[in-house]
């Protein structure tokens, strides 16, 4: 399996403020989703290999932006479907993928994948 390159991406949003994108987590929740969420195998194909090209190559807060404009349920499905796709979910599996959402944060001890980076007082 392919692997994210850092775990960690620094970047300044559109209103100056440094940043901490955790690549590494999101990449590790949709897969996650793909396993636990849709039951499917993670399958290397060209939409996985894209994904994973999309996280790497990051380079300003623009590449985190479009990464999040889409939730990671969408990302998981197009990588099963090996497509970009259009999602949409039941009242039911909504709550399942919240439910997901919430172990992954309390596991990982996250609120969100991007972080404020903020200095020393």
């Amino acid at each position: 399996m392919k692997h994210i390159k850092n775990d960690k991406f620094l970047f300044i949003d559109d209103d100056g403020q440094e940043k901490t994108f955790l690549r590494g987590k999101y990449f590790e929740f949709v897969c996650l989703l793909i396993t636990d969420f849709f039951e499917k195998k993670i399958i290397e194909n060209e939409f996985y290999s894209y994904f994973i090209s999309l996280l790497n190559n990051l380079e300003d807060y623009e590449g985190v932006d479009y990464i999040n404009h889409q939730i990671p349920y969408h990302w998981a499905l197009s990588i099963i479907q090996n497509k970009e796709t259009t999602d949409s979910y039941t009242p039911e599996e909504l709550e399942k993928l919240l439910e997901l959402y919430s172990k992954f944060e309390e596991q990982n001890d996250l609120t969100s994948f991007i972080i404020v980076n903020t200095l020393p007082s």
